[in-house]
């Protein structure tokens, strides 16, 4: 008890001398100081955690994931790319062949189909996309 006392009444002189002011703006910017310090380091933590790419909620490990999406995308496209060359291809073919067929046999008449079609959905495309059944080497499984 006698230490607290005795910095009580250092404490006591020191804001009765005459440099009191002084050493409280001294005090008062220390504290400052000390706490933008704290202020700072937490900061600093924060953007090391939003640039670590080893979690999922840091801003790294979102681009990472969104680049392997967008990749597997691409890859998607391009098997899906082929095989519409692939059908252009076909169909280029067939057209041949029906020219050929017509140009053989002038007799048969050719009669457009109507007008009426219905527009294509996703169900009812069941195209196989890998129609040699070609191993894929990107897939290791």
């Amino acid at each position: 008890m006698n230490k607290l006392q005795g910095l009580a009444t250092k404490l006591r002189a020191l804001f009765k001398s005459n440099n009191a002011p002084l050493w409280l703006v001294i005090i008062i910017l220390t504290i400052a100081i000390i706490s933008q310090q704290v202020q700072l380091s937490e900061l600093e933590s924060r953007i090391d955690a939003d640039h670590d790419g080893s979690t999922v909620e840091s801003v790294a490990g979102r681009l990472y994931i969104l680049e392997g999406m967008s990749n597997k995308h691409a890859f998607d496209l391009d098997d899906i790319r082929k095989a519409i060359r692939q059908l252009q291809n076909d169909g280029a073919h067939y057209d041949w062949q029906i020219k050929q067929l017509q140009w053989l046999h002038p007799e048969l008449p050719v009669t457009p189909t109507n007008n009426e079609t219905t527009p294509l959905t996703s169900k009812d495309l069941t195209i196989d996309m890998n129609p040699g059944k070609v191993p894929d080497v990107h897939n290791t499984n």
